[in-house]
């Protein structure tokens, strides 16, 4: 077998495999055996047709058996590859005393990492921050405790009103006459809130709304009360009504910038992480062919086509073009494949690692929020393969985050300093104590 190097594109290195009469042959003599010993021909004992009737009867299975008793001699030569496609051939030639093969061979894509003192990353400057938080905290408690007296006018906004709902869809009653209160804000508009404004007690208003399920609701809203707030003065008898442990404004704000602190210690962690895995991932480079992408693409279409309606769906979304489908799984691909290899090539040059006793002891963190007890948290570990594994993905994705921390540089900055893609829902910036 004589093995020649075609072209190499990225991770796609295009091998030529040439087989001699001889080792044609020999394969051709495995393939006879085979189709002799499952085949049936009358006159024959099974196993023991001749190989003159077995090339004359069957001589496109004989083709077939000969070509993969090759690619099986080409995989066997190709095993010690790490590859993230399975080989096929491009090209094959077959006649009486050769046979040629052109194999596409998709490697795992090598990535290119910069290095971790070369990462800037942002933090959220902590005061601007805890200013935010006292500032949001305090609208809040003002909220809370807002003098509420009832009117007899016509509901306005920032008014309390209390109102007894009812909503039904095809014939069937889905709340009947609930009472329930809120407050009437002027950047709510959604229906229940719109069609009380200038109502008295006693008015009923009706309206249907019809969601993105295509199902419409009848709502019937009769207002029973309706009340003015007034927000108190935020001062030293505001702090005193808000608890009797604080005697003035001061001794309030102090405690609410103190809640803040460790709301911010506790996120400011897990936002710098966040950001150093992202940067991290955003900052490589993979070496990936476009073949590597267009054959992923191509195999998760056909995947998605095996069910119509998922496929009618999908191409729907891109203007029934079923390129820019297979652009955007290919966009998807190369997204996951970086952040894969990205992560997976900074966890070995680093030598990180996780053990079973760090992953077990997880469960005291996890069990809380599994709404479970630790011990069965770790039974869930112990007997769920695919549990264990996420867990043990975090703990080394966490360390992995510190790891760059230790080395990256990072600046402080306002919260206004901060994108939408660098600080997200968990950003210390936009913390509300949750």
């Amino acid at each position: 077998m004589e093995k020649n190097t075609v072209s190499v594109d990225q991770n796609v290195v295009t091998y030529e495999y040439v087989f001699n009469e001889e080792e044609k042959r020999a394969a051709e003599s495995v393939a006879l055996r085979k189709i002799a010993r499952d085949v049936e021909v009358p006159g024959f004992r099974k196993g023991k047709v001749p190989e003159f009737i077995v090339r004359a009867r069957f001589p496109e299975t004989l083709k077939s058996e000969t070509l993969e008793e090759l690619m099986n001699r080409i995989a066997e030569d190709l095993k010690n590859e790490d590859l993230i496609l399975p080989i096929y051939p491009v090209d094959i030639q077959l006649d009486e005393n050769s046979a040629k093969f052109v194999i596409d061979v998709h490697r795992r894509p090598a990535v290119e990492l910069k290095p971790f003192e070369e990462f800037e990353l942002k933090r959220i400057d902590k005061p601007s921050v805890l200013a935010r938080y006292v500032e949001e905290r305090l609208k809040e408690l003002q909220q809370e405790h807002a003098i509420v007296q009832p009117k007899d006018g016509p509901a306005e906004y920032t008014d309390l009103v209390r109102v007894k709902l009812t909503i039904s869809t095809d014939g069937k009653v889905l709340v009947d006459g609930k009472e329930t209160e809120y407050v009437l804000h002027e950047d709510d508009d959604r229906p229940v809130v719109t069609e009380l404004i200038g109502k008295k007690a006693g008015d009923v208003v009706e309206f249907d709304k019809t969601f993105e399920d295509g199902k419409t609701y009848h709502y019937r809203i009769e207002l029973l009360q309706v009340n003015s707030r007034t927000l108190p003065d935020i001062s030293d008898e505001f702090a005193r009504t808000v608890s009797s442990q604080y005697e003035t404004l001061q001794q309030l704000k102090e405690a609410l910038e103190k809640e803040g602190s460790e709301i911010y210690e506790r996120d400011i962690k897990r936002f710098l992480r966040d950001q150093a895995i992202d940067t991290l991932i955003r900052t490589s480079e993979l070496k990936i062919s476009d073949k590597t992408l267009e054959r992923l693409a191509k195999r998760a279409l056909e995947n998605i086509k095996s069910n119509q309606e998922e496929y009618e769906r999908l191409l729907k979304d891109y203007d029934n073009d079923e390129q820019k489908v297979l652009d955007a799984l290919k966009r998807y691909y190369l997204s996951e494949l970086r952040a894969e290899y990205a992560i997976a090539e900074a966890v070995a040059q680093n030598s990180i690692e996780v053990s079973d006793e760090e992953i077990m002891a997880q469960a005291e963190k996890l069990a809380p929020a599994w709404g479970i007890s630790v011990e069965r948290a770790k039974a869930l570990l112990r007997n769920r393969k695919d549990v264990y594994e996420e867990v043990h993905y975090e703990l080394v994705k966490e360390k992995l985050a510190d790891k760059i921390l230790e080395k990256c540089r990072i600046v402080d900055v306002k919260p206004e300093e901060v994108n939408a893609n660098e600080s997200g829902s968990n950003s210390p910036a936009h913390t509300d104590g949750d």
